[in-house]
């Protein structure tokens, strides 16, 4: 009788209202939630950590782990405490990745087989903890703080997708105590030029390239959009031009970097019967602006980059250059030349331009046009 009771004990099933108490930090205190699993058939004592910034009070946390306490009580939780993260990872691949841009996917997928499934994929994710990852990232990575930061961003994604889809509670994520030293800071210093620095540069390339630099100029465009252009993308008689398509790691992508991407830009009027001269010159059908002479399709950027760009821009002193340097440039000039912030935002497509939008529409403005022949007209 006095065995039997022991493993009714044992074995019963408890309801749990989990403890919530204050823990003391270095800055003030955190709340620390305090709960039962059973593993192997023993119960096991989990902590979860909340911020008090966040969460000031022990009620606010209550409600978060709420949800949690109910799939403990009615045993939900129990079935799926045993998955993995190579679980997740696969559920992953299976419904998050395929909505992913290519160049997203090609370094998601790279970033979780050689490193995240090889060290977590057998961890169950409610154990991944702060401490193990801050460790892992400072210890045993030998990458560079922005590489680091992607590793720690995707574990992010993960758990909260873990969360999402009840495989660990659905409270605080641990990543949000992990911090990559460096990984908010520019990597790169930014190369600004002047207009006759353009001008300079654009004489010393041979075509297309330097037509190319000469649109990125005028237009503030990415070097993806630059090298996506298409000719029914302009519209000659109203001088302006759409960004339809963007051509990055050998794929077109129809729709553009953001929202804004796709409305229309002014073209100076110098400019057209440059391009109208161009192609004039094409002795082909492709639709491409700038096609590639032995395959059709549009150029790589990086090896128009380290063949012609830079080896010109170093015979004129001009360090550092890279494609986003025309863009930069263009910003700066339209600084240089007092335009209306609104304008500036619209002219170069920023996406947080929400208000701009509002109160401009989406047509070329004549203040827009204005803008940019302050900054093009320095260059034609």
């Amino acid at each position: 009788m006095e065995n039997t009771r022991k493993r009714m004990k044992h074995t019963r099933s408890r309801h749990q209202n989990g403890s919530v108490r204050k823990v003391p930090r270095a800055n003030g205190f955190a709340w620390e939630y305090r709960y039962y699993t059973s593993e192997a058939g023993k119960r096991v004592l989990k902590t979860q950590t909340f911020d008090s910034v966040k969460y000031p009070t022990e009620n606010s946390v209550r409600e978060v782990i709420a949800p949690h306490l109910k799939e403990i009580n009615t045993g939900t939780y129990e079935e799926r405490r045993n998955a993995t993260m190579s679980v997740i990872i696969d559920r992953y691949f299976k419904e998050e990745f395929p909505d992913l841009s290519h160049s997203t996917q090609s370094t998601n997928k790279s970033l979780i087989d050689l490193w995240i499934r090889p060290k977590w994929g057998d961890v169950r994710p409610a154990d991944v903890d702060a401490l193990s990852v801050d460790h892992w990232l400072k210890k045993e990575l030998k990458f560079g703080a922005a590489s680091k930061a992607r590793a720690r961003n995707m574990i992010s994604v993960l758990l909260r997708l873990a969360m999402l889809w009840k495989y660990m509670p659905q409270v605080a994520n641990p990543m949000t105590f992990v911090r990559v030293k460096g990984s908010t800071k520019r990597q790169k210093k930014i190369i600004i030029i002047t207009p006759a620095q353009l001008k300079s540069l654009v004489e010393a390339l041979p075509e297309p390239y330097s037509l190319m630099v000469l649109v990125a100029g005028c237009l503030g465009l990415r070097v993806s959009e630059v090298l996506a252009l298409k000719w029914q993308d302009f519209n000659f008689d109203e001088c302006s031009v759409t960004i339809n398509q963007v051509f990055t790691h050998s794929q077109v992508k129809e729709l553009p970097k953001t929202e804004a991407s796709g409305e229309p830009l002014p073209v100076h009027p110098h400019l057209i019967p440059i391009l109208q001269a161009w192609k004039a010159k094409q002795k082909h059908d492709y639709s491409w602006v700038f096609p590639s002479s032995r395959t059709g399709s549009p150029y790589s950027d990086s090896t128009i980059l380290t063949d012609h760009l830079k080896p010109a821009a170093e015979k004129l002193g001009i360090k550092g250059l890279g494609w986003h340097t025309f863009r930069h440039s263009y910003k700066s000039w339209l600084a240089a030349a007092k335009v209306e912030p609104g304008h500036m935002k619209q002219l170069m497509r920023h996406a947080d331009i929400s208000t701009t939008m509002n109160v401009y529409g989406r047509v070329v403005t004549e203040e827009m046009r204005a803008a940019n022949l302050l900054a093009a007209g320095q260059l034609l």
